[in-house]
């Protein structure tokens, strides 16, 4: 503490005060200013001597001493940003001297940036340091999502004193990012292009020829009433009676699941073949005379007439279309022949697309000292029958955590699982951030409050 500023002082009391624990005899010549006894500022220390008044060289006396101490001492009177010993002391931070920062009332030390501390005490101070708060010291609010930013960081031994009316407070938690929204499936119709008939001919993956009980009736291309193939409205219709197969190639310009069905009518009496028909089969391939390459390629058919079966094709891919028959006749036995008076199969352009889902709303950020803490935005529609985003938590005052964001709701529509899985649920909304530390390094503080201290410690 100070020498007293009037009366009676001693050279034992300024033997006390600048060499503590000493008992050897005062001689003024060692307690001059700059001297080891008596320090002098480094050219970097932003702090105040507290023996200021001691003379460097020349007349000294015990009047010399009066009110003076042992010590430096940074007092903020204003309000300042991202504090740190080593800037406060500069390279008197590693003297063994004691150190005292006072942050007067009304005045507030804060930090900018949670990576940051407000005051950073890092390693490799030296000496007795002393922390008066009288006003504010204030951790930087965290990001949406972000833990805030620490109020007070010691690395070395510290004495922290918060007087009456004082806060600490780390910066306020985040609040957390709302989930996006459910995809949701929606109707559409595609277009189809670049048909192209394959007339008279068969993909060699056929096992039969193309003949019949009345000669060779080849497959007979587009047409436009009742048989061949018609690409009128929203679909691809083939329709035959006793020719065949049918085979085509085209593209369609939407990803999606299409619907396939196909269907045979009873055989010609004068066949002698009823009941003998084969199963109306579709292959549909990427790769022209060659089976089922590629996305979307396979053999579809189950039963003498099926439908609703889905076919998940690529957009801008060309694909070849081919219609025939399997057992009895889809074979090379008994003669090649068909034999059914009716052969239709149909690729439906009316679709089901994923639609995008609706964004999640932006948390908040917490409370700093330049920024208040934010309320989270609302979540965001999206596109028909998704979800809408979730609802971003609100940024936490300073020395509480956020709130976390609220889930997207889930999507609806026709279930699909191509070009993606529609509908689906919404997401989590993410955890809120942390409240920050009032004090990170709590085991080197030893900290005596009658003011208020808020937030984590470590």
């Amino acid at each position: 503490m100070a020498l007293t500023g009037s009366g009676t002082i001693s050279l034992s009391d300024i033997r006390d005060e600048f060499s503590p624990g000493s008992n050897t005899p005062v001689s003024f010549d060692d307690y001059y200013r700059g001297g080891t006894k008596v320090r002098s500022n480094a050219g970097n220390n932003t702090a105040t001597n507290l023996a200021a008044n001691v003379p460097t060289s020349g007349a000294i006396s015990l009047n010399s001493f009066y009110s003076q101490a042992r010590g430096w001492q940074k007092t903020f009177s204003s309000n300042a940003t991202q504090q740190s010993g080593s800037g406060i002391f500069g390279s008197d931070y590693s003297v063994d001297y004691p150190k005292y920062i006072v942050i007067n009332s009304g005045v507030t030390v804060y930090s900018t940036s949670t990576s940051s501390p407000a005051l950073d005490l890092a390693s490799g101070g030296a000496g007795s340091i002393t922390v008066t708060n009288n006003g504010n010291l204030y951790g930087q609010g965290g990001a949406a999502g972000s833990a805030g930013g620490t109020a007070l960081k010691a690395d070395v031994a510290t004495t922290l004193v918060n007087n009456s009316g004082a806060n600490i407070k780390g910066g306020g938690g985040g609040g957390g990012n709302g989930g996006a929204g459910g995809k949701g499936s929606a109707a559409a119709t595609a277009t189809a292009s670049n048909v192209t008939d394959k007339v008279g001919d068969k993909p060699d993956f056929v096992p039969y020829t193309v003949l019949t009980q009345f000669g060779p009736r080849a497959w007979s291309g587009i047409g436009s009433g009742q048989w061949g193939l018609n690409t009128s409205g929203n679909q691809l219709r083939s329709n035959i009676s006793n020719r065949g197969p049918v085979w085509y190639s085209f593209r369609v310009n939407t990803s999606a699941e299409y619907s396939l069905s196909s269907y045979i009518t009873d055989p010609f009496p004068e066949d002698q073949q009823t009941g003998h028909r084969g199963t109306p089969v579709v292959n549909i391939s990427t790769a022209e005379d060659t089976k089922s390459q590629g996305q979307g390629g396979a053999d579809y058919g189950s039963g003498l007439n099926w439908s609703g079966l889905k076919a998940p094709l690529a957009a801008n891919t060309t694909y070849y279309f081919c219609n025939y028959t399997v057992g009895p006749y889809g074979s090379s036995s008994p003669d090649g022949a068909f034999f059914y008076n009716d052969m239709n199969a149909t690729l439906s352009l009316s679709v089901n697309v994923p639609s995008t889902a609706g964004a999640g709303g932006a948390g908040g950020v917490g409370q700093g000292f330049t920024q208040s803490a934010g309320s989270g935005s609302a979540g965001a529609s999206g596109g028909t029958n998704a979800g809408v985003g979730g609802n971003g938590g609100s940024g936490g005052a300073l020395g509480v955590s956020g709130s976390s964001g609220a889930s997207g709701a889930t999507g609806t529509g026709t279930a699909i699982a191509y070009p993606a899985t529609a509908p689906t649920a919404g997401a989590a909304g993410t955890s809120a951030g942390a409240a920050g530390y009032y004090i990170q390094g709590e085991s080197n503080v030893s900290l005596t409050n009658n003011g208020t201290v808020l937030g984590r410690t470590i």
